[in-house]
C-alpha cells in the first residue's frame, strides 16, 4: 500500500498545476469577455480528476483511467459543439489546455511531478503570450517561413541520416596515393559528412538567431544596437549595411562607429562556440586571449554607443534571409575545401603555407572555415600553440578588413577612427600571441 504522503503530494501538485493554467484561462476569459467553458475552478478539478484517475488505474484497473479520460473528451466535445452552435465560438485552445491539465495531473500521480510542473509552467507561458505570438507571425514573411522549414529539414532530417564515418583514407588514397599521410596515417580525419554538416547547421543556427534578433528586436532600436545584434548574424554583412547607411548620413559618425565595432565584438561569440564544439583543449587555450579581444571591442563599442545620440536606423534597411539551401551548401563547400587544404598544406608543406592561405582567406571574410579547419587540425597536424596564434591572427585580419569595407562602401570620414580602433585591437591580439 502506498504511503499517505505518496498520494497527497501528487494531489497537491495536480491542484497547483490546474490552478496555474486555470488562472491564465480565467484572466483571458475576463479580459476578452469571451465564452469559455473552463476557468480556474474547472481546471483545478480537472487536474485532481487526472490524478485520481491515474491512482485508480494504477492500483485497481487500467481501464478506469482510460474510461475517465474518454469521458472528459466526451464532455469537452459536447461543450464545444454547444458553444459553437449557440454563440458561434471558434478555436479549441481552452479545450486542448484542459486535456493537458488532466494528463499533467495523471503524470504527477504516476511519479513524474517535476516534469508535470515544468510542462505546466511552459503551457501557461505559451497560453499567456497569445497576442505576442500572433503579432510575431504577422511580421514573418512567406520566404522567411519557407527558409526556416528548409533549415529544419537540414538540421533534423538530413543531419541524423548522414554517415558518421571518415572517408579520408578512401578519397585521399585514391586521388593522392603517394601522399605520405593519406587517410588515417595523416593523424587527422577531415572528410566526415556528419561532422561537416553539423558545423554547417551550427553556424546557420547562430546566423538565424542573429537575423531574428536584429529584425524583430533591434531594427528600430538605433544604429549601434542594430550593429550589436547583427554581429551574431554576420559581422561582415552588418558592417557593409552600416557602412552604406553612413554614406547617406555623412554628418553622423559615432553611431556607425559603435555599430560596426559592436558587430565585430559580438561576433566573437561565434568563434567561442565553433572552437568549443570541435576542440575542447584548444578552446581553453584560446579562451583568455580571444576574450581579451572580445572585451576590448565590446568596451570600445559600448563607450561609442553611450556617447552617440542613438539615431534611428531607416526601416528600409534589411539583412538577407536567415537561411537558404544555397548558402548552406556554399558554407559546406568552403569548410571542405579549407579542411582539405589544411591537411595537404600541413602534411606536405608545413605550417607556414597553411598560415599564408589562412591569412588570405580571412582577409576576404572567409574566416569560419579557417577557424574550423585549424581547430580540427590542432593537436595532430599543428601544435596547439600554433593553432592558437593562427586563430588570433585570422580573427584579427577578418576584423581589420572592416576598415576597407568602410573605405569602399561607406563614409570615408570614418576610416581614420576605424583604423585607430583596429590598431588597438592589433595590440591586444599581439599581447595574446606573446603572453598567452
Amino acid at each position: 500500500m502506498p504511503q499517505v504522503s505518496d498520494i497527497l503530494i501528487p494531489l497537491a501538485t495536480s491542484l497547483l498545476i490546474g490552478a496555474l493554467i486555470g488562472l491564465e484561462r480565467e484572466k483571458d476569459k475576463q479580459s476578452s469577455k469571451g465564452v469559455s467553458p473552463v476557468g480556474i475552478r474547472t481546471d483545478i478539478l480537472v487536474g485532481l480528476f487526472g490524478a485520481i484517475s491515474a491512482f485508480l488505474g494504477m492500483n485497481f484497473n487500467p481501464w478506469v483511467f482510460i474510461i475517465c479520460f474518454l469521458s472528459l473528451i466526451g464532455l469537452i466535445l459536447a461543450s464545444h459543439i454547444y458553444l459553437s452552435s449557440k454563440f458561434g465560438r471558434i478555436g479549441v485552445t481552452t479545450e486542448i489546455s484542459t486535456l493537458i491539465v488532466f494528463l499533467l495531473g495523471a503524470m504527477a500521480m504516476a511519479g513524474y511531478s517535476q516534469i508535470a510542473v515544468i510542462t505546466g509552467i511552459i503551457t501557461t507561458f505559451v497560453l499567456s503570450i497569445r497576442k505576442a505570438l500572433h503579432a510575431a507571425v504577422q511580421k514573418i514573411h512567406y520566404f522567411e517561413l519557407y527558409d526556416t522549414i528548409k533549415f529544419a529539414i537540414i538540421a533534423f532530417i538530413i543531419l541524423p541520416i548522414l554517415p558518421n564515418h571518415d572517408f579520408d583514407k578512401e578519397i585521399f588514397g585514391f586521388f593522392m596515393p603517394n601522399m605520405q599521410y593519406a587517410g588515417n596515417a595523416g593523424g587527422i580525419d577531415v572528410l566526415n559528412p556528419y561532422k561537416i554538416w553539423f558545423i554547417v547547421v551550427l553556424i546557420s543556427a547562430i546566423s538565424f538567431i542573429g537575423y531574428m534578433l536584429v529584425k524583430y528586436v533591434g531594427k528600430n532600436k538605433g544604429i549601434a544596437f542594430s550593429g550589436l545584434l547583427g554581429g551574431l548574424y554576420s559581422s561582415t554583412a552588418t558592417s557593409i549595411t552600416l557602412a552604406q547607411k553612413s554614406k547617406e548620413m555623412p554628418n553622423t559618425r559615432l553611431p556607425f562607429l559603435a555599430g560596426i565595432t559592436l558587430a565585430c565584438g559580438i561576433s566573437f561569440i561565434r568563434t567561442f562556440i565553433e572552437i568549443r564544439a570541435i576542440n575542447e583543449k584548444l578552446f581553453f587555450q584560446t579562451l583568455f586571449p580571444i576574450f581579451l579581444m572580445f572585451a576590448y571591442m565590446m568596451i570600445v563599442g559600448l563607450i561609442l554607443m553611450f556617447k552617440s545620440k542613438n539615431e534611428k536606423i531607416d526601416n528600409r534597411t534589411n539583412f538577407e534571409t536567415p537561411f537558404t539551401l544555397k548558402k548552406a551548401l556554399e558554407l559546406g563547400a568552403y569548410i571542405i575545401v579549407a579542411m582539405i587544404l589544411a591537411k595537404i598544406a600541413l602534411t606536405l608543406s608545413g605550417v607556414n603555407l597553411y598560415m599564408l592561405i589562412s591569412g588570405i582567406m580571412a582577409f576576404f571574410a572567409i574566416d569560419d572555415p579557417i577557424i574550423i579547419s585549424t581547430a580540427t587540425s590542432a593537436g595532430t597536424l599543428i601544435e596547439y600553440g600554433q593553432a592558437k596564434d593562427l586563430i588570433l591572427v585570422v580573427t584579427f585580419l577578418n576584423m581589420a578588413q572592416k576598415v576597407g569595407t568602410v573605405y569602399l562602401f561607406g563614409n570615408r570620414k570614418l576610416v581614420k577612427h576605424m583604423a585607430m580602433i583596429f590598431g588597438g585591437l592589433f595590440l591586444v591580439t599581439l599581447a595574446g600571441i606573446i603572453y598567452f
